[in-house]
């Protein structure tokens, strides 16, 4: 028998279709499963008040997220960098706020969204809001265009200017 022998076309074609197969089912099991628990952020940035009670906000709000399901959970204790911009008037009542996060597990593995809400301001303003994957590495490749849903609380606004919260994920 020579073991040089080539495998047939069919043969190739066949494999190179159940090796991508397997690489789309590996990426479609992260994409189905949603990140559920609560992502603990400090923000820090510029704020310019355009008029009296009426604050911009650019700046990065950082943190870490814990799964509800804890180890084993989806991006448990994963790393949360999201550059930002919070739009604040105080008069109205209104927020709006919208960026993109990057997030890191200590495989390195990395998985980017972006995000959007609009709500209350103040201490324990409520901001309800949407968030979609727009990439992902490793692990989470496959999770691009999975819809989330969220809902930042702002807890304390510091008087140097930095902030405290917390955003519950998909509850």
């Amino acid at each position: 028998m020579n073991s040089n022998k080539k495998p047939s076309g069919g043969a190739r074609t066949a494999a190179a279709l159940l090796g991508a197969v397997a690489m789309a089912l590996a990426g479609t099991a992260v994409a189905q499963e949603k990140p559920v628990g609560t992502f603990g952020w400090f923000g820090v940035g510029k704020a310019l008040e355009l008029e009296k009670g009426h604050w911009y906000w650019v700046g990065e709000f950082s943190g870490s997220f814990f799964s509800d399901k804890g180890a084993g959970g989806l991006m448990h204790l994963a790393g949360v960098r999201c550059p930002a911009y919070f739009d604040a008037d105080f008069n109205a009542g209104k927020t709006n706020a919208g960026g993109y996060c990057v997030m890191q597990d200590v495989d390195g593995d990395q998985a980017v969204l972006s995000w959007k809400n609009a709500g209350t301001p103040g201490p324990g303003g409520r901001g309800p809001g949407t968030f979609t994957f727009t990439a992902g590495t490793g692990k989470y490749k496959g999770i691009v265009g999975t819809n989330n849903t969220f809902v930042g609380v702002t807890q304390i606004n510091w008087s140097d200017g930095t902030t405290s919260g917390y955003a519950t994920w998909n509850k």
